[in-house]
Protein backbone atom coordinates (compact mmCIF):
# COMPACT_ATOMS: atom_id res chain seq x y z
CA UNK A 1 0.00 0.00 0.00
CA UNK A 2 2.90 2.48 0.73
CA UNK A 3 4.60 1.94 -2.46
CA UNK A 4 0.93 3.81 -3.81
CA UNK A 5 1.25 6.82 -1.74
CA UNK A 6 2.87 9.76 -2.37
CA UNK A 7 4.61 12.37 0.00
CA UNK A 8 1.54 14.65 -0.27
CA UNK A 9 -0.98 11.70 0.85
CA UNK A 10 1.58 10.49 3.67
CA UNK A 11 2.47 13.68 5.17
CA UNK A 12 -1.91 14.34 4.98
CA UNK A 13 -2.22 11.21 6.78
CA UNK A 14 0.35 11.66 9.21
CA UNK A 15 -1.02 14.90 9.99
CA UNK A 16 -4.50 13.90 10.46
CA UNK A 17 -2.87 11.43 12.95
CA UNK A 18 -1.65 14.10 14.92
CA UNK A 19 -3.82 16.32 14.35
CA UNK A 20 -6.42 14.07 16.48
CA UNK A 21 -4.00 12.73 19.16
CA UNK A 22 -3.11 16.68 19.81
CA UNK A 23 -6.73 17.40 20.53
CA UNK A 24 -6.94 14.73 23.02
CA UNK A 25 -3.03 15.58 24.18
CA UNK A 26 -2.42 19.22 23.53
CA UNK A 27 1.15 19.07 22.84
CA UNK A 28 0.94 17.59 19.60
CA UNK A 29 -1.45 19.84 18.00
CA UNK A 30 1.39 22.35 16.65
CA UNK A 31 3.04 19.40 15.09
CA UNK A 32 -0.36 17.76 13.39
CA UNK A 33 -2.16 21.25 11.73
CA UNK A 34 0.92 22.80 9.64
CA UNK A 35 1.46 18.70 8.68
CA UNK A 36 -2.33 18.59 7.83
CA UNK A 37 -2.19 21.90 5.63
CA UNK A 38 1.44 21.12 3.73
CA UNK A 39 0.03 17.57 3.45
CA UNK A 40 -2.97 18.68 1.75
CA UNK A 41 -1.24 21.27 -0.16
CA UNK A 42 0.73 18.56 -2.14
CA UNK A 43 -1.71 16.43 -2.69
CA UNK A 44 -3.56 18.77 -4.83
CA UNK A 45 -0.43 19.87 -6.62
CA UNK A 46 0.56 16.25 -7.38
CA UNK A 47 -2.95 15.57 -8.84
CA UNK A 48 -3.85 12.48 -7.74
CA UNK A 49 -1.01 10.53 -9.06
CA UNK A 50 0.53 7.56 -7.34
CA UNK A 51 4.47 6.98 -7.12
CA UNK A 52 5.94 5.07 -10.39
CA UNK A 53 8.16 2.54 -9.59
CA UNK A 54 11.72 3.04 -10.04
CA UNK A 55 13.37 2.40 -13.42
CA UNK A 56 16.38 0.12 -13.10
CA UNK A 57 19.58 2.56 -14.48
CA UNK A 58 21.02 -0.31 -16.83
CA UNK A 59 19.13 -3.32 -18.55
CA UNK A 60 19.51 -6.69 -16.23
CA UNK A 61 21.91 -8.80 -17.02
CA UNK A 62 21.19 -12.53 -18.15
CA UNK A 63 22.04 -15.78 -16.16
CA UNK A 64 25.76 -16.15 -15.62
CA UNK A 65 27.91 -18.41 -18.15
CA UNK A 66 28.68 -21.54 -17.41
CA UNK A 67 32.10 -22.16 -15.90
CA UNK A 68 34.26 -24.63 -17.56
CA UNK A 69 34.53 -28.33 -16.45
CA UNK A 70 37.13 -28.43 -13.45
CA UNK A 71 40.48 -29.89 -14.64
CA UNK A 72 42.25 -32.27 -11.72
CA UNK A 73 45.33 -30.46 -10.32
CA UNK A 74 48.60 -32.49 -12.41
CA UNK A 75 50.38 -34.32 -9.67
CA UNK A 76 53.08 -33.11 -7.66
CA UNK A 77 56.70 -33.52 -8.88
CA UNK A 78 58.88 -34.46 -5.86
CA UNK A 79 61.93 -31.83 -5.80
CA UNK A 80 65.20 -32.76 -7.03
CA UNK A 81 67.21 -34.96 -4.42
CA UNK A 82 70.66 -33.02 -3.61
CA UNK A 83 73.65 -34.77 -4.86
CA UNK A 84 75.27 -37.06 -2.77
CA UNK A 85 79.11 -36.02 -1.77
CA UNK A 86 81.69 -39.00 -3.28
CA UNK A 87 84.20 -38.06 -0.75
CA UNK A 88 82.81 -38.77 2.35
CA UNK A 89 80.39 -41.70 3.73
CA UNK A 90 76.58 -40.77 4.94
CA UNK A 91 76.70 -39.75 8.64
CA UNK A 92 80.53 -38.59 8.95
CA UNK A 93 81.33 -35.32 10.02
CA UNK A 94 83.11 -33.32 7.41
CA UNK A 95 86.54 -32.59 7.29
CA UNK A 96 88.24 -29.11 7.84
CA UNK A 97 91.07 -27.63 6.19
CA UNK A 98 93.68 -24.92 7.87
CA UNK A 99 93.48 -21.38 6.02
CA UNK A 100 96.83 -20.82 5.72
CA UNK A 101 98.31 -23.89 5.15
CA UNK A 102 95.70 -25.92 3.95
CA UNK A 103 96.23 -29.14 5.96
CA UNK A 104 93.61 -31.40 7.59
CA UNK A 105 92.02 -30.24 11.18
CA UNK A 106 90.93 -32.90 13.82
CA UNK A 107 87.06 -32.39 14.48
CA UNK A 108 86.75 -30.12 17.37
CA UNK A 109 90.19 -28.24 17.23
CA UNK A 110 90.26 -24.43 17.67
CA UNK A 111 93.62 -23.76 16.20
CA UNK A 112 95.80 -25.81 13.36
CA UNK A 113 98.55 -28.27 14.48
CA UNK A 114 100.71 -27.78 11.21
CA UNK A 115 100.84 -23.66 11.11
CA UNK A 116 98.77 -22.81 14.42
CA UNK A 117 96.27 -20.03 12.70
CA UNK A 118 93.12 -19.83 14.20
CA UNK A 119 90.11 -22.21 12.88
CA UNK A 120 86.89 -20.52 11.87
CA UNK A 121 83.75 -22.35 12.63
Amino acid sequence: MTDQLTSGALLLIVGAVLTIVGIVFFPFLCVGVPLLIVGLIMVVAEGGRTRQPAVPPYPRYGPAPPYPPYSAMPPAIAPPRPPDTAGAPPGSPPTRYGVNCGAAVAIGASFCAQCGAPIQR
